[in-house]
């Protein structure tokens, strides 16, 4: 097993959820520009994919992180498109969330 060792310090933007329904039953998210308050900074790592997605490495503390979610570094911001935590049985300290996730805005080759 490959441990991925932090290289940043990453910050979680937390939506409310479950979202609001309208009449329709449709969950509705919050506006694009809405950013709630950071809810803490832990350290985490960073990889860019060659698809342009990226992989983020992030400290189970900041456990939940929804889809939506927005985790930055400070210099970089990224959605999360699906977040998991992942349990090491018998190393807690190798625990990590794994977080897909597009850069904010994406990169212009």
């Amino acid at each position: 097993m490959a441990v991925v060792l932090p290289d940043r310090q990453l910050t979680a933007f937390v939506l409310t959820h479950p979202w609001g329904r309208d009449a329709r039953g449709v969950a509705v998210p919050p506006p694009p520009d809405a950013r709630p308050a950071p809810r803490g900074t832990w350290p985490g790592a960073a990889n860019e994919q060659t698809d342009g997605s990226w992989t983020l490495r992030v400290d189970p503390e900041a456990w939940p992180l929804e889809p939506g979610d927005v985790l930055s570094d400070g210099t970089r911001t990224w959605t999360v498109g699906t977040a998991l935590l992942k349990r090491v049985p018998g190393y807690g300290a190798a625990d990590y969330i794994a977080v897909v996730a597009a850069l904010n805005p994406p990169e212009v080759p």
